[in-house]
C-alpha cells in the first residue's frame, strides 16, 4: 500500500513557520488505525504526523486534548500538539531515544504511578473518546463495577464482528464476569488513566526520558491501565518494582489484570486483528472467571 499524501494542514503549518517543504518521510510503527510518519523539511526541521482520512471528525481533536490531560511536568513527556484537523495530528518530534537504556524502566514505572495518583471523584471522563475507531462511552458514573460492565465490557457484544462470533454461552459467561466484579476486584478509587499504554505507545526522547502517545484517558481502576503492560510484554521487572514502590497493588493483581484482556481482545476482534487467536484467548479467560 502506498503512503498517503502529505496532508494540506502539514504544508500550511510548514509555510506558516518557514520550515520549508517536506523533503523526506519515514514510516513509524505504532497502532493499527493511522499512518504515522516522521517528516523532515528543507530547513532540517522534523515533525511527526499521524493521519487517517477515514476517522471520525473529532478523532484528532480528542486525541490532542487527551495528550494534554496526561502530561506531567514531574513524570513522562508527551509530544506538544502543533496542529490538528479532521484528517491529521501534527506533533513535536521527540527523537529516537532507547527505551532499553539506563534507568528508563524505573523512570517509567514511577511516572505511571504518579499518573495513577491523580484521583477523580467519579468514573468516566468529561467527553467520549476513541479506542481505535470505536467511540467509548465515558459518561460519569459513581460505581466502578457498573462503569466497566456498561461501558468497557458488554458494549462490544453489540458490535458487528463480536455479535457474530460470540455465541450464547460466551455472552452468558461475559455477563457473569461483569456480575462478579464486586467480588473479583479490590476497592479501587478512580484515578486518571492513559487508557491504551502498550509497548507500541511508549518511546524515549532524545535524552532518554520516558514519553507516551496515543492516549484514551478517563478515570478508572489503575489495574485496567496496567493490563497492557502485562498483556503484550516489553515492560521488565524493574518497571513493575518501581511502579509498585510508588503505587502498591493488592495481592492477586497479576491474575486480575488478565480480566481486562477481555475488552482489549474484543476490540481487536472488532478491528479485524488476529481474530481467531483473540477469540480463543477471550474464551479461555471467560471460562476461567465466569
Amino acid at each position: 500500500m502506498s503512503a498517503p499524501a502529505i496532508p494540506p494542514l502539514v504544508a500550511a503549518y510548514c509555510a506558516e513557520h518557514a520550515l520549508g517543504p517536506v523533503v523526506a518521510a519515514e514510516a513509524l510503527s505504532g497502532g493499527i488505525i493511522c499512518a504515522t510518519r516522521r517528516l523532515t523539511t528543507a530547513t532540517g526541521a522534523s515533525l511527526v504526523v499521524k493521519q487517517d482520512r477515514g476517522c471520525a471528525h473529532d478523532f484528532f481533536r480528542l486525541e490532542a486534548r487527551g495528550l494534554g490531560a496526561i502530561a506531567m511536568a514531574d513524570g513522562w513527556r508527551v509530544p506538544a500538539v502543533l496542529a490538528f484537523d479532521h484528517e491529521c495530528l501534527v506533533l513535536e518530534d521527540l527523537g529516537r531515544g532507547d527505551v532499553r537504556a539506563g534507568d528508563f524502566s524505573e523512570r517509567l514505572g514511577r511516572a505511571w504511578a504518579r499518573l495513577h495518583g491523580r484521583l477523580g471523584a467519579r468514573f468516566g471522563w468529561d467527553a467520549d473518546n476513541y479506542y481505535g475507531r470505536y467511540r467509548m462511552d465515558n459518561r460519569w458514573r459513581d460505581d466502578g463495577c457498573g462503569f466497566y460492565a456498561e461501558t468497557r465490557f458488554l458494549p462490544w457484544l453489540r458490535r458487528p464482528r463480536c455479535a457474530a462470533l460470540f455465541g450464547v454461552g460466551d455472552r452468558r459467561d461475559l455477563e457473569r464476569v461483569c456480575a462478579r466484579f464486586a467480588d473479583l476486584m479490590p476497592d479501587q478509587r478512580p484515578t486518571l488513566l492513559h487508557g491504551d499504554l502498550w509497548y507500541g505507545n511508549l518511546l524515549a526522547d532524545r535524552a532518554g526520558a520516558p514519553a507516551v502517545v496515543d492516549p484514551s484517558p478517563h478515570y478508572g481502576w489503575p489495574e485496567e491501565d496496567l493490563h497492557n503492560a502485562q498483556m503484550f510484554g516489553g515492560f521488565d521487572q524493574r518497571f513493575w518494582d518501581a511502579y509498585r514502590e510508588c503505587h502498591p497493588l493488592d495481592p492477586g493483581w497479576r491474575e486480575r489484570l488478565e480480566i481486562f484482556y477481555l475488552p482489549h481482545l474484543m476490540g481487536m476482534i472488532e478491528h479485524g486483528c488476529d481474530v481467531a487467536e483473540s477469540l480463543a484467548w477471550a474464551r479461555a479467560i471467560l471460562r476461567r472467571y465466569a
